[in-house]
């Protein structure tokens, strides 16, 4: 798998309407990942410590193909206007910092337990 992960810092207009902008950011991944079937996961991660108020957004694909043809889609859908207005609203909660690409290592490492429902 290969990911692309994204570091937003939410705005004032989200620190000061948290409730708001969960709920936003619900509505916005449906949005967004709905016609882009090659996503096979979306990750969020918010900061509590530290550099706190920072989102990460990792989107995994399964191989670089399926992030060519994720580029390719996004250019399609970004020249539908409702579409872009409805894009570019998320600047009204966040500013990007960062993006970068990584990859799963090529070894059996790391692992998930089972949670209490699963065991």
């Amino acid at each position: 798998m290969i990911y692309l992960v994204y570091r937003m810092r939410l705005n004032a207009r989200a620190r000061q309407d948290m409730k708001g902008f969960w709920h936003w950011l619900e509505n916005r991944e449906r949005f967004f990942y709905g016609d882009l079937p090659m996503v096979e996961s979306v990750r969020w991660y918010y900061s509590v410590v530290g550099d706190v108020y920072v989102m990460e957004n990792w989107a995994g694909f399964a191989d670089e193909a399926a992030w060519g043809r994720y580029r390719a889609a996004l250019a399609t859908l970004k020249q539908d206007n409702t579409w872009e207005a409805e894009r570019v609203s998320q600047d009204d909660w966040w500013t990007f910092l960062d993006t970068r690409i990584v990859t799963d290592p090529p070894c059996s490492v790391g692992f998930a337990r089972p949670g209490p429902d699963q065991r």
